[in-house]
């Protein structure tokens, strides 16, 4: 009798633990609402929050962005777990928020030669743009000048930098300086004050701009030229 008291006790302990620990999982496991994760990535802050939030699903951020060259800025870079996956209603997803396109500064190139130039802007993942010469009384030929963007203005990565670089002595040449983003009116006064002449005149539709804003000019800025050289002009409609 009391072999089979222990016996009972012993088996209904084995099943309450079977139970609570494989059955019971098991039946919540089953219950539980699942659904595929929707996919936010590319998508703005706030409505990849509400989209998966809406769906059933927490939302935790990544401490750190990361820069990308693909994703705008404060939109959804990544996604854990990805999208389309089946998860548990409540899962939480993790989101990388995009800091867009990494900038730098122009770097200070004045004195370097061209290929050291070069190199400099190539370790900062720039791109070589134009290769102007323009007349110097001081600097030694084959030696920079300057830079257009000029030196310490954050451009992102992957831009073009067009380096001047001397060709010697000016021989009476005048230096042509940047015309964009003046006035026609402006423009046109700073070429009749240097002895150049006003060439052809582009318009074309930009939204961002005031109209008969300077867009952009032939020759390039920088270049020493001689009186009477003609000055093309790009210009907003």
């Amino acid at each position: 009798m009391l072999f089979a008291i222990v016996f009972w006790m012993l088996a209904i302990i084995f099943f309450a633990t079977l139970a609570n620990w494989v059955i019971m999982p098991v039946i919540a496991g089953h219950s539980a609402k699942t659904m595929p994760v929707p996919n936010v990535v590319n998508l703005p802050t706030d409505e990849a929050e509400t989209i998966l939030r809406n769906a059933g699903l927490n939302v935790k951020w990544a401490k750190d962005g990361r820069y990308s060259g693909e994703i705008a800025a404060n939109h959804v870079l990544l996604q854990m777990p990805a999208a389309g996956r089946t998860v548990k209603e409540n899962r939480t997803i993790l989101l990388t928020l995009s800091k867009g396109r990494q900038e730098v500064s122009v770097p200070d190139l004045r004195g370097a030669s061209q290929r050291q130039a070069e190199i400099s802007l190539q370790r900062l993942e720039l791109l070589i743009g134009s290769r102007i010469e323009g007349a110097h009384s001081e600097i030694p030929r084959g030696v920079v000048i300057r830079t257009e963007p000029e030196v310490g203005k954050r451009v992102r990565i992957g831009s073009k930098i067009d380096i001047i670089i001397s060709s010697g002595n000016s021989s009476g040449k005048t230096l042509l300086p940047n015309l964009r983003e003046m006035s026609l009116f402006k423009a046109r006064a700073v070429i009749d004050s240097l002895g150049f002449k006003l060439g052809n005149i582009i318009t074309i539709q930009v939204e961002d701009k005031l109209p008969n804003t300077v867009l952009e000019l032939t020759p390039k800025p920088g270049e020493y030229l001689e009186a009477g050289t003609a000055i093309d002009l790009t210009i907003a409609e």
